[in-house]
């Protein structure tokens, strides 16, 4: 079952897989509403029970300066990247429990490990993922239900289309972008494992690595590589 807010990508997702005979059921909700998910979250279990695995994917980012960033940008995020997440995930839980068998898969970022500048707002939500899972996970020790988390860097998605901005952007500096298929590839692949944690690009890696030995020379290298300078 394939679920999105956007009624036409999912007919055109339908289209791409078989069309009437394709095995993907498309059903429109959105995770910023909380009776949509209630709605969709009671339809997938009345008529399809408890799914073996579920995706959390749903995101939206904001490209701004910490000291610009408005407490109604900084909610909108979060209720989109953190309350979406827990929306798609909580009803189907109790039931994977119950069964003793289930994947979560919950799809992040690397700057949910490391944040960079003006993306404070998505950095902290997609960190806020990682500690739900980190908690979610001794909650599920013994049930057979096990939680994984992806961590792209950048994709070439409709993401940037609709990156909210306030003030000077981030440098577009990006060594490598993920294509969508790559980024898909991969949450099969966690579907399928019980690993706890992917990061996707070698440029992530390296952040990751450097961040770990010298934290304020990742600071620095932040500020000079991706800051502009405030107009």
């Amino acid at each position: 079952m394939a679920v999105a807010r956007r009624e036409d990508r999912l007919q055109e997702l339908l289209a791409k897989t078989g069309g009437p005979a394709s095995p993907i059921v498309p059903m429109g909700a959105d995770v910023g509403d909380v009776r949509s998910m209630e709605e969709m979250t009671s339809r997938v279990l009345r008529d399809r029970g408890v799914p073996d695995v579920v995706v959390a994917n749903a995101g939206i980012g904001l490209d701004a300066r910490f000291v610009e960033t408005t407490d109604e940008a900084l909610r909108r995020v979060f209720e989109v990247n953190v309350f979406g997440v827990a929306r798609t995930i909580r009803p189907f839980l109790r039931g994977m429990i119950d069964r003793g068998s289930g994947r979560v898969v919950i799809v992040s970022s690397v700057v949910g490990r490391r944040g960079t500048p003006n993306y404070s707002a998505y950095a902290g939500s997609k960190f806020a993922l990682h500690g739900m899972a980190d908690a979610l996970r001794p909650e599920l020790c013994g049930t057979g239900v096990t939680v994984g988390i992806v961590c792209p860097s950048s994709t070439t998605t409709e993401f940037q289309e609709h990156l909210l901005r306030h003030g000077p952007p981030q440098k577009r500096t990006r060594v490598q972008f993920h294509t969508p298929e790559s980024v898909a590839r991969a949450i099969v692949s966690m579907a399928r494992s019980r690993r706890r944690e992917r990061i996707l690009s070698p440029e992530g890696k390296l952040m990751l690595l450097l961040n770990a030995i010298a934290p304020g020379f990742m600071d620095w290298i932040l500020a000079k590589v991706l800051l502009t300078e405030k107009r």
